[in-house]
């Protein structure tokens, strides 16, 4: 920390101005402060009674300015959210309250952990550089997890990642982004370029949730990433930065291929791809386009009834909004907690995956059957599931879906 003005946070400023005001007390053995005029020692005040500005005094050898603590005061009570003492003040005050010097008083002085992080952040924010290591985890291309190296230096205000593709012949190949980063709230968001040919191009924008701490004292930081892949695809995704102790350890692991189950559990298939082609019309979007058709009458009230394999039965029933395609449960204290649906085989089966909460025989279920329900307005439809019971048991069997449409 240099020897300049102190900033300090709300909190702490009034952990100092009570130590003051406490040791003013002690000092002269009064048993309530004087009025602020006395007090800080400014306008018509007695130099005769005590005052902070002659204690002050007594300690160096400059003028003092009473008033500018009672300032520094009234800038607390008005909710300003940082506190600037100069270096004088800041000297005589902790002289006053018997520190050599901030840090010392900080560290005897730890109120929750948010607000010491915040004033350690304060002090410290012009240190000398420190740069922090991190393995990078991604679901990358070719449907694998990557790890590559993310430097961080310039007190969290640049950024660069170094993605390392593994080659059949046990070489690495090695791509480059550098960027920046900006705290926002909560969050940081990172901006990088990427090296194209012999310029650098806009790369990838991230962003990651911090909570309230100092980004330097976090171990995992956990956010999303929207990029171009190797191939020139525009791809999303979640990505994991696991701080490294050194440099040395960075680059060690980050070419070594075992990914630790806690990342793998994570990280697998949490990635979006948009293949690099420009559609001409709305069939063209994706290879799921030409059953668009089939997907809008979907919507509909749909009863299933369960037979599983034991001989037990279930009904459940729901509807698809016509509107937005949002799944409503119709059976009373149920509660689907999640659910996808698709079609597949080129739209000759749907495939409905739900997991459930409430009074139901159904924890997690995946629901087969064919589409050619979908023909009619109304009609009935066989199909089969598989799945895990509220007893945690697997269980499958078949079913009857009865469906209505909106």
């Amino acid at each position: 920390m240099k020897s300049s003005s102190l900033l300090l946070t709300p909190e702490y400023f009034k952990i100092i101005l009570d130590k003051v005001y406490e040791t003013f007390l002690y000092k002269h053995n009064l048993k309530k402060l004087p009025k602020a005029l006395q007090l800080y020692g400014y306008g018509a005040f007695n130099d005769d009674k005590p005052s902070l500005k002659k204690d002050f005094e007594d300690i160096g050898s400059e003028f003092i300015n009473g008033k500018y603590l009672y300032d520094k005061s009234r800038e607390l009570e008005k909710g300003k959210p940082i506190i600037k003492l100069n270096q004088h003040y800041k000297d005589i005050i902790l002289l006053y309250l018997g520190y050599k010097n901030f840090n010392v008083f900080l560290e005897e002085n730890k109120t929750s952990v948010i607000e010491y992080e915040k004033q350690h952040d304060l002090i410290y924010k012009d240190n000398e550089d420190i740069t922090y290591y991190y393995l990078n985890y991604y679901f990358g291309e070719d449907d694998t997890i990557l790890k590559g190296q993310t430097i961080i230096s310039n007190n969290w205000k640049k950024i660069q990642h170094i993605f390392i593709y593994p080659l059949e012949d046990g070489t690495f190949r090695e791509h480059y982004s550098n960027g920046s980063i900006k705290r926002q709230g909560d969050t940081i968001t990172i901006k990088t370029n990427t090296l194209s040919g012999d310029r650098y191009i806009e790369g990838a924008s991230e962003i990651y949730y911090i909570g309230h701490k100092s980004p330097s004292n976090i171990n995992y930081l956990i956010g999303t990433y929207c990029t171009f892949d190797i191939y020139t695809n525009t791809v999303a995704g979640r990505s994991i930065l696991e701080k490294c102790e050194s440099k040395q350890v960075m680059e060690e692991q980050s070419k070594t291929p075992f990914i630790p189950p806690y990342i793998a559990l994570e990280i697998r298939n949490k990635r979006i791809v948009n293949n690099s082609f420009v559609p001409r019309n709305a069939l063209e979007l994706s290879s799921n386009s030409p059953y668009a058709s089939l997907y809008g009458k979907l919507p509909g009230t749909y009863e299933l009834n369960f037979n599983f394999d034991t001989g037990f039965k279930e009904i459940l029933k729901f509807k698809i909004l016509p509107t937005n395609y949002q799944i409503i449960t119709l059976t009373d204290n149920v509660y689907i907690e999640k659910d996808n649906f698709e079609l597949l085989n080129k739209g000759s089966v749907i495939n409905f995956r739900f997991s459930f909460s409430g009074i139901i025989a159904l924890e997690r279920v995946n629901i087969y059957f064919k589409t050619y329900y979908l023909k009619n307005k109304n009609g009935t439809q066989e199909g089969v599931f598989s799945g895990i019971d509220n007893e945690n048991r697997l269980i499958n069997g078949t079913l009857i879906v009865n469906y209505i449409q909106n």
